[in-house]
């Protein structure tokens, strides 16, 4: 996987006079110092009459037909026919790795919260100088993935053993001289587990299992909700066969992912994706997948690469995928990813906020429709157009991003015939930005210089009109575009929008406001961007092409507001 260069655009971004000083937003910066741990939703599904039941202390033995007789989970598993419902029990559920191979439904008992964790509790700790001692430890889970995944400043970050005292996670070290309390070793060569934190009257656990769940072989249409899934090395469930839905889980604390995706026309809706090692879901050949009205928060709590994986959600080579209506927030790296030769996306009414990295990233990447997000407090750009062609950008909400449009062009070509006769060059070209509020950002709101390769930034984005530039005072910031307009002035700076205009033709409908006065938005500060009574972004846009418009869930061929439609609710906290 070819990355962005990082410290490139950092540079872009906070020199040349524009910034000085590279300031994070406000709670952008960490998502790993928060230990709390979701709670399971409150679910409700019918229980049919043919269903088996599991519990945490189910015996083989049982009829697995009846409550007061439940099976082992693995037990159901295997004994199950396909078609079948195994209803789980609540309470903790241990040594639970298994391989479903026919179509079932997996689905917590009502109103109780089954928790299935990949670790066991460990006793019987020896104290040993300022440290504890476990003696006979069996589990090593090693770094196994790519080199470029890793952050050089974070090595064992791919290393994905865990230990949670009374559920606060432990950070793994290298060496037992560097045990101190809050920190674990692994001594693999010797079979030890050291921990810097006296365990008495406390509740240890540590990783022993790598997955909960892998959909393989028959395993078409199975259908898993309402539990929680925690502690495992790798991901809590591993997607391999298609039209397999997820709904309402807690997928948090796993050693890489919630989500490996690997399949066609799943269903991600209504799931808790949270403090995974790497990524809330990885997605992979993940044809017409549909995330809806998920969770995807303080992921990357390994610190692996943000320029490499790390992410809420990333795709590659991707055909077909609907994202909308999620709450993206204080992850660890990009918010939501759309990577390597993905086409044909959707991108539409999610809230995407307080991310460490960008918060929607298209990159290398062909055809997407990204509209009516709200995005917010990112660094450094709220939405990131790179090496990316056919890019539509209608009415989002984008304020106080570092900066809120990012545009950018490389030399990074593709080189496979066949996507580039599918349209996917990897060059940044048809970008359109429409109906769009830009709203007081840290740095340029509009930033599209054109210095790599020399071309006039209008071959990236020959499209930009009708979208409203908001800032406090005339110097915040002092430049609303930076742009290219030819080979030797490929980084000019535009401190008006009539400036821009003058210069580029572009954005003969567009709007500027400079007033400490915000005339746009309920309460900004307070995060609430519904459009208040006599804003001027009211009935302000062009009316929707019908795919945008649909993708929207608005009517269209009709004058719209700027900014996001369908997002518009209060969104503080």
């Amino acid at each position: 996987m070819t990355k962005f260069n990082w410290q490139q655009i950092k540079t872009l971004l906070f020199t040349k006079g524009l910034l000085t000083v590279l300031l994070l937003s406000p709670g952008a910066a960490s998502a790993t110092s928060n230990n709390s741990v979701p709670e399971i939703k409150n679910t409700n599904y019918a229980i049919p009459s043919d269903a088996y039941f599991v519990s945490p202390d189910g015996e083989d033995t049982n009829t697995g037909r009846t409550v007061n007789s439940p099976w082992s989970v693995a037990k159901a598993i295997a004994a199950a026919p396909s078609g079948a419902t195994i209803i789980f029990r609540g309470g903790v559920y241990r040594d639970v790795q298994v391989n479903i191979r026919k179509n079932l439904t997996l689905q917590a008992y009502p109103h109780e919260k089954p928790w299935i964790k990949g670790s066991v509790v460990v006793n019987d700790w020896v104290k040993e100088g300022n440290v504890w001692r476990k003696d006979g430890w069996e589990y090593s889970f090693p770094f196994k993935g790519q080199p470029e995944s890793l952050d050089q400043n974070y090595p064992l970050a791919g290393h994905r053993d865990m230990v949670f005292i009374n559920n606060v996670t432990q950070k793994q070290v290298g060496s037992k001289s560097q045990v101190v309390p809050g920190t674990f070793y692994v001594d693999t060569a010797n079979k030890k587990l050291y921990i810097g934190s006296n365990p008495a009257g406390k509740t240890v656990e540590s990783t022993a299992k790598e997955f909960a769940f892998t959909t393989s072989n028959s395993a078409e249409n199975t259908v898993i909700r309402g539990l929680g899934i925690t502690h495992y090395a790798d991901n809590a469930i591993n997607i391999r066969r298609p039209n397999v839905t997820l709904e309402n889980n807690t997928l948090i604390w796993n050693g890489l992912n919630g989500v490996l995706l690997t399949n066609t026309d799943a269903v991600l809706r209504g799931n808790i994706l949270s403090y995974n090692g790497r990524q809330g879901v990885a997605g992979v050949y993940a044809h017409r997948m549909l995330l809806e009205n998920n969770v995807l928060s303080h992921n990357n709590v390994e610190n692996f690469s943000k320029q490499w994986g790390a992410a809420g959600i990333k795709t590659i080579w991707t055909d077909g995928l609907v994202w909308r209506g999620n709450l993206v927030q204080h992850n660890n790296a990009i918010g939501l990813w759309i990577d390597e030769s993905t086409t044909n996306s959707t991108v539409v009414n999610n809230v995407v906020r307080k991310n460490a990295s960008i918060g929607i990233m298209y990159e290398i990447a062909h055809k997407a429709i990204i509209a009516s997000n709200v995005v917010y407090e990112n660094a450094p750009a709220g939405i990131m157009v790179l090496n990316a062609s056919s890019a539509r950008i209608y009415n989002n909400t984008l304020v106080r991003n570092h900066a809120n449009l990012l545009i950018k062009e490389t030399p990074r070509n593709n080189t496979k015939t066949k996507e580039v006769a599918d349209g996917i060059t990897w060059i940044t070209r048809n970008t359109v930005v429409k109906n769009n509020i830009l709203w007081n950002s840290n740095g340029p709101t509009f930033f599209a210089p054109s210095c790599e390769l020399r071309e006039q930034s209008r071959q990236m984005i020959p499209v930009t009109d009708y979208n409203a530039y908001y800032r406090p005072a005339v110097n915040e910031p002092q430049n609303f575009v930076v742009w290219g307009l030819s080979g030797g002035q490929c980084f000019n700076t535009f401190r008006t929008l009539a400036s821009f205009v003058s210069a580029t033709g572009l954005e003969s409908n567009g709007l500027e406001v400079t007033n400490s006065n915000d005339p746009f938005f309920v309460n900004a500060e307070a995060n609430d961007f519904r459009l208040k009574s006599g804003s001027p972004a009211i009935k302000r846009g062009e009316a929707l092409p019908a795919d945008i418009a649909h993708a929207m869930g608005v009517p269209a061929g009709k004058v719209v507001d700027l900014g996001a439609l369908q997002s518009q609710v209060s969104i503080a906290h």
